[in-house]
C-alpha cells in the first residue's frame, strides 16, 4: 500500500469551488435553476430588493416555472409572512375545488298562506343562503319572479331568516374598533349590496344653503341629519363628512362640513350595521316599485319547517362571483365565501371556524399541516394570518394544472396595467398584460402573487409578501412592479 498522501482530485475541487460560488439564497428549498441567464435575472433582482426602502423589512418571494419545475428566485420562500389579502387565493382556490365553478347561491322564498287572485293570505318569507352578489340588479330580479307568481298583494308581513350562518357579524380575529367603512361591511346570510350604502352629496342652489342628499338605496332603514353648508364659489376651506350610527333598528347618517358651490357631486360608502333588516327592506321597497301591495312591516324571523316554496332565486356562478372578489379585493365576499363553505361542507349554520377547516382540508392535500402556517380569515383582514410565499405558489400551481378550475381562476385576477386593483400600474408597458395577479395592503404590509409568461412564452407563478415596511405604498408597488417587468422580459439561454 502507498504511503503517499491522498490529495482531492482537482475536479472534485473545481465542482465544489462552483457549488460554493453559486449557493442558493438563504431560505431556499427547491430546484433552483442553473441557467447562466437566470444567474443574471437574479442578480437584477437583488439589485432591486436592496433599496433604503427594505433595509429593515422582511422580504418574501418565489418565483417557480410551471413548465420546467425550477426556480427561477427564491428569497425567504419558506418564512411565514402576514398575507393580507394574498389570503383570498386559498380561499376562491378551496371554494372552485369544492363548491365548483358552476355553484350557484340560492335566496328562497316561502309562504304558509294561500295565493288567490293575486292576493297572498298570509306572511312572504325570505331566507338568504349566503349570496355575496345579491345586488341592485339581482334584488330587482327576484322582486320580478314573485310578482310574475302572480301576485298582486301581501297582506302579512315580509320575514327574513338568516339562520343559514351563524350570528357572527365580523370576524373574531379582526380588529375590535371598526368604523363606517365599506370595507369592513359585516357578514350575513341575508345580506343586500355588500352591505353598503351610498350617499350622495351635491351643493345647494345657492350660498348657505344646505347641500342636497341623495342616499341609494332610498329605505326607512335611514334616517338623515344634514348640517352641512354650500360654500360660496371657489371657496376651497373645510371639508364633508359622511358618517353613520346605528340606532334602534335603523342606521342614522350625518353630514356635515362643507361643499363650494362649484364643488359637483361627491360619493361617499358606508357600511350598515344590520344585513337582515337591511335587506328585508330593501325587497319590500322593490316589491312595492314592482306593483305588489305589502300590507305588513319588514321584520326578521325564521321559515317554518313546512313552509311551501314559492321562489327559488339563484345567483350568478361562483366563476363570476369570484371575478369582483379578487379584481377588486373584496373583503365581504371573500368572507361570505368562507362561510358558505363551511355550510356546505360541514353543515349549517355556516361559520368561520367551519370555513376555516375546510380551507385547513385543501391545504392538506398540498402536503401543509395546520401547524405550518395560519389562517384566520378568508379575506386576508386579519393581522395574525401566515403564510409562506412558497405555499401561496403551491396553490397556484395546484390550480394552474387542473383545466376544470384554472380558467375561472386566473380570469378571476386581476390584469396588470388594465384592470381591477392593478389598473394604474405598468399602464405604460402593454407587455404588462401577460401578468395575472393577486394584491394584499395592510399597514405596513404589501403582497403580490399570480401568474406571468416571459420573454420566452414561458409560464410561471409567484408570491411576493413584503412586511415591516417603512416607505409609503407607492414606492413599495413601484418595487414591485420593477421585479415583474424584470420577470416578464426573461429568457432562458439557446
Amino acid at each position: 500500500m502507498s504511503n503517499k498522501v491522498m490529495r482531492p482530485h482537482k475536479l472534485f475541487v473545481f465542482v465544489v469551488a462552483v457549488l460554493l460560488f453559486v449557493a442558493p439564497p438563504s431560505g431556499f428549498s427547491g430546484n433552483l435553476s442553473t441557467d447562466p441567464l437566470a444567474d443574471r435575472f437574479r442578480e437584477s433582482v437583488n439589485r432591486v430588493l436592496s433599496h433604503s426602502c427594505l433595509s429593515n423589512a422582511k422580504v418574501g418571494i418565489r418565483i417557480r416555472s410551471l413548465e420546467k419545475k425550477d426556480v427561477l428566485y427564491e428569497r425567504n420562500g419558506d418564512q411565514l409572512f402576514i398575507p393580507a389579502s394574498n389570503m383570498k387565493l386559498l380561499t376562491t382556490a378551496a371554494a372552485l375545488r369544492n363548491l365548483g365553478p358552476d355553484y350557484r347561491f340560492m335566496t328562497r322564498l316561502y309562504t304558509m298562506g294561500r295565493i288567490r287572485q293575486g292576493v297572498l293570505e298570509g306572511d312572504l318569507y325570505v331566507k338568504g343562503f349566503g349570496d355575496p352578489y345579491l345586488v341592485t340588479e339581482q334584488m330587482w330580479l327576484m322582486a320580478n319572479e314573485i310578482k310574475n307568481l302572480p301576485l298582486k298583494k301581501v297582506e302579512g308581513n315580509i320575514i327574513a331568516d338568516d339562520s343559514f350562518f351563524d350570528g357572527e357579524l365580523r370576524v373574531k380575529t379582526w380588529k375590535k374598533d371598526w368604523g363606517a367603512e365599506a370595507y369592513n361591511a359585516p357578514l350575513g346570510a341575508l345580506s343586500f349590496n355588500f352591505n353598503t350604502v351610498t350617499v350622495h352629496v351635491q351643493p345647494g342652489l345657492t350660498s348657505g344653503s344646505r347641500p342636497v342628499l341623495i342616499v341609494d338605496p332610498d329605505i326607512d332603514y335611514f334616517k338623515l341629519t344634514n348640517s352641512a353648508l354650500t360654500l360660496p364659489f371657489n371657496r376651497r376651506r373645510g371639508k364633508l363628512i359622511v358618517n353613520r350610527v346605528a340606532v334602534d333598528g335603523h342606521n342614522e347618517i350625518h353630514v356635515s362640513g362643507r361643499i363650494p358651490i362649484n364643488g359637483g357631486r361627491k360619493s361617499f360608502y358606508l357600511n350598515i350595521t344590520d344585513p337582515t333588516q337591511y335587506s328585508v327592506k330593501v325587497l319590500k321597497k322593490n316589491l312595492q316599485q314592482a306593483g305588489v301591495e305589502i300590507s305588513g312591516d319588514a321584520i326578521k324571523g325564521k321559515v317554518p319547517q313546512d313552509a311551501l316554496l314559492l321562489v327559488e332565486h339563484q345567483s350568478v356562478p361562483l366563476a363570476e362571483i369570484i371575478r369582483g372578489l379578487n379584481k377588486f379585493s373584496n373583503n365581504f365576499m371573500a368572507e361570505q365565501v368562507l362561510k358558505t363553505l363551511g355550510a356546505e361542507m360541514i353543515n349549517a349554520p355556516g361559520t368561520t371556524e367551519k370555513g376555516l377547516r375546510v380551507i385547513r382540508q385543501y391545504m392538506k392535500s398540498l402536503g401543509y399541516l395546520p401547524h405550518q402556517y395560519a389562517a384566520l380569515d378568508g379575506s386576508g383582514l386579519s393581522r395574525g394570518s401566515r403564510l409562506t410565499p412558497a405555499q401561496i405558489v403551491s396553490v397556484l400551481e395546484d390550480i394552474y394544472a387542473d383545466l376544470s378550475v384554472y380558467p375561472e381562476f386566473i380570469t378571476a385576477l386581476g390584469v396588470m396595467g388594465l384592470d381591477g386593483s392593478v389598473k394604474k400600474r405598468m399602464r405604460k408597458k402593454k407587455e404588462a398584460r401577460i401578468v395575472r395577479v393577486k394584491t394584499g395592503t395592510l399597514n405596513h404590509v404589501s403582497a403580490l402573487s399570480g401568474y406571468f409568461q416571459s420573454g420566452d412564452g414561458e409560464r410561471f407563478a409567484f408570491s411576493m409578501l413584503m412586511n415591516d415596511l417603512k416607505c409609503s405604498n407607492g414606492h413599495i408597488l413601484d418595487l414591485q412592479d420593477k421585479i415583474i417587468s424584470k420577470a416578464i422580459h426573461f429568457r432562458r439561454s439557446r
